[in-house]
């Protein structure tokens, strides 16, 4: 038994850096799409449908607890390969649910590598470094809750 368990750890560690190159290469490319969007400084975006949304501030507080358990707006991974998970809730000031517009963006150690107009959760495979994401909603949906995290 141990003999066949080292010649698979050699056999692994022969294909391993081709594939976890490639793996890693693929989860630090930006789509064409998405080039334009690169300047992560920029306060305001645009919606699929023309609104322009605005840069919001995560929400924290004892009433978000439950939301934000688990998420952080920046994380670090530090494994060779990861999951980001993100997972983003947008309400009014009253605390209700929104349906309004809203897109996110994520980056890796400051540059952009995925933004999506409208989806709440989600993962990606990416390799070590820095991960923040920043929300983007319409006046209506003033808060959020979520974030990131890693396993």
């Amino acid at each position: 038994m141990k003999k066949y368990l080292i010649t698979f750890g050699a056999a692994a560690a022969m294909v391993a850096p081709t594939f976890l190159g490639s793996a890693i290469a693929n989860a630090d490319t930006v789509p064409a799409q998405q080039q334009d969007r690169k300047s992560g400084s920029a306060k305001q975006s645009k919606h699929a449908n023309g609104d322009n949304l605005t840069q919001r501030s995560r929400e924290s507080g004892s009433q978000y607890t439950n939301d934000n358990s688990g998420y952080n707006v920046t994380v670090k991974a530090t494994n060779l390969i990861n999951t980001l998970h993100y997972n983003v809730k947008t309400s009014t000031d009253s605390g209700a649910s929104s349906a309004d517009p809203f897109s996110i963006s994520i980056y890796k150690d400051g540059e952009l590598i995925s933004s999506s107009t409208g989806t709440l959760s989600g993962s990606l495979w990416v390799g070590s470094g820095t991960y923040s994401i920043k929300v983007y909603t319409t006046s209506a949906a003033n808060h959020w809750t979520g974030g990131l995290a890693t396993s």
